[in-house]
């Protein structure tokens, strides 16, 4: 997949899912997949509610970025 093609399901995922999330496509462990990174709890529900499991044919998954655990707090 293309910079450009990239580039135009994060537009259209902006447009159809939210403006106010993060989108990056990389390659994940099934394949290319949409990531949506949310930066609080309330925004990462809304957030799960609106976004198809797959979306432009790529798989997606809703990321929270306030819930990452520091491995250093342990």
């Amino acid at each position: 997949m293309t910079e450009t093609e990239k580039n135009e399901i994060i537009l259209r995922a902006a447009i159809e899912i939210g403006s106010e999330y993060v989108y990056v496509i990389r390659n994940g462990t099934l394949g290319t997949t949409l990531y949506v990174h949310v930066d609080k709890p309330e925004l990462a529900r809304e957030a799960r509610k609106k976004t198809p499991a797959v979306f432009e044919g790529l798989r997606t998954i809703v990321l929270n970025k306030s819930h990452n655990v520091d491995s250093r707090d342990n």
